[in-house]
């Protein structure tokens, strides 16, 4: 019970999010890089971090469960919902062909979205080998 409560902190959950977010915009932007020159293609963007936003600071308030079967209302939750979101940009125009990617401002976001997954990925792997020196530590005494 104790073990399973460690891995189900906010700080664990929002970081998987992170990565789980990154990975999709990942793929957004590479579906964008491959159809640079394909005409009326409309430019793929993933938007994730103004939900972890919302629901960490919702995540203030906490209801009471006095049963297993009560809903649970705010904490880990509401960031565990989170769900990164693809939305198709129509509003911005590049070219006479309809197709709105711009390949330079691509391989930025690719480059940005990198790091961030990489910094996301760093500090879960931080979070978990804390967690494993804890179990360890538990268990040898």
């Amino acid at each position: 019970m104790i073990i399973s409560r460690l891995f189900d902190n906010p700080a664990l959950i929002t970081l998987k999010k992170g990565i789980e977010g990154t990975l999709k915009r990942h793929e957004a932007i590479a579906n964008n890089i491959a159809n640079v020159d394909t005409p009326k293609y409309q430019r793929a963007t993933v938007n994730f971090e103004d939900q972890i936003k919302r629901a960490l600071r919702n995540s203030d308030i906490k209801g009471r469960r006095n049963h297993p079967m009560h809903f649970v209302i705010g904490g880990p939750d509401e960031v565990r919902e989170v769900a990164p979101r693809i939305d198709i940009d129509n509003e911005t125009r590049f070219r006479p062909d309809k197709n709105n990617v711009n390949i330079d401002q691509e391989m930025a976001d690719l480059a940005e979205n990198t790091q961030r997954n990489q910094q996301f990925t760093e500090l879960l792997r931080r979070r978990y080998s804390g967690l494993l020196n804890t179990i360890r530590t538990a268990g040898s005494q």
